[in-house]
């Protein structure tokens, strides 16, 4: 399930995407029922709200017909100052890149967070895209630098410690403004922005980086936004309010599902999944 929200007006909007890829809306939520939030993701089927300058939180949840149910509220300074909030199932990661520093915890199912493990200054490297990567076992993640082309796998285990797999060197990658893990395909989608250029690729058991396709510049739109509802790709443009929908084959490649002409959708600052009330 979509949830589009908007942290200049704290209004949003629910939907989902059908089996063709076609847009189903579900509910509207007024100018001001949500507060102002630098982030907003999912976890363990809820939502995760975060504000970086007042580090408070809140959680709660879609219901099966898009209607939003408050779970919890965290006050002002309960967590750190991060720029990066990332959820793997009930697990989060939150990361600095001024520190480098992280911290991992997780939302219990009355949508309460418990802290686990604080990671030091300097622990981490200099990331500027983080996303969860799926796993068999663990949680897994993928770090990326869009200023040096590096990377790195690992994973989270269930008591939040961090286990490093692969370093990956700089120039590895090429310079992507959006990464999403599709998590249907259990592959990563790499989207550039200036070139419309894209390419498919996965992490093995070893979390080691196998590369799929390349997708030429201008095969895809500008897009502001680009998130995965399970077995699909939802592409959005903030600035123009259109979208599209798609989704990767077995190999790596793409097949277009539905184009969602300029207007059609809102101007959301925010695009989040929660997979509750999802068919």
């Amino acid at each position: 399930m979509l949830f589009f929200y908007d942290r200049q007006t704290g209004g949003a909007a629910s939907g989902k995407l059908d089996g063709s890829g076609d847009y189903v809306n579900l509910n509207d939520f007024p100018a001001g029922q949500f507060g102002e939030w630098t982030h907003v993701v999912p976890g363990g089927g809820q939502l995760f709200f975060y504000d970086r300058q007042t580090r408070g939180a809140a959680s709660g949840k879609l219901d099966a017909s898009g209607d939003y149910v408050n779970l919890k509220d965290f006050p002002a300074g309960q967590f750190g100052e991060w720029t990066d909030v990332v959820p793997d199932g009930v697990l989060v990661f939150f990361y600095d890149r001024q520190t480098r520093g992280a911290a991992s915890g997780k939302l219990d199912t009355s949508g309460d967070y418990v802290n686990l493990k604080d990671f030091p200054a300097g622990q981490f490297g200099d990331w500027t895209r983080i996303v969860s990567a799926g796993g068999d076992f663990f949680a897994r993640f993928f770090f990326y630098s869009k200023d040096t082309g590096g990377g790195a796998s690992g994973e989270l285990r269930d008591d939040g410690d961090y286990v490093n797999l692969k370093d990956f060197p700089a120039g590895q990658f090429g310079k992507w403004t959006n990464i999403v893990f599709d998590e249907g395909a259990s592959k990563l989608f790499f989207y550039s922005k200036d070139t419309g250029g894209a390419a498919s690729g996965k992490l093995d058991n070893g979390g080691d980086y196998v590369n799929l396709k390349d997708f030429p510049a201008g095969q895809f739109g500008q897009w502001t936004n680009i998130v995965s509802t399970r077995s699909k790709l939802f592409f959005y443009n903030q600035d123009t309010g259109a979208a599209a929908s798609g989704e990767l084959d077995e190999g790596g490649g793409y097949v277009n599902l539905k184009d969602f002409p300029a207007g059609q959708f809102g101007s959301w600052t925010n695009l989040g999944v929660t997979q509750e009330g999802t068919p």
